[in-house]
């Protein structure tokens, strides 16, 4: 291998060092701003809406309509 083989090799390794170093401390920095605002979590409620992923439930029995 020719010397400028092995400094492009060299360049392109460096360069992904440190874009996996700064993808690590990005992700870090936002785990960390999540986890210390993280308190107990309390359910948002609608109105006319059950509890069931936010999904309306269905009577068990439907009431007749005539």
């Amino acid at each position: 291998m020719s010397v400028a083989q092995n400094t492009g090799i060299r360049k392109a390794v460096r360069q992904l060092l440190v874009a996996v170093a700064a993808c690590t401390v990005v992700a870090g920095g936002a785990a960390f701003a999540v986890a210390s605002d993280s308190g107990p979590v309390t359910p948002q409620t609608v109105a006319g809406v059950a509890e069931d992923n936010g999904w309306p439930v269905v009577p068990p029995k439907p009431t007749p309509t005539n």
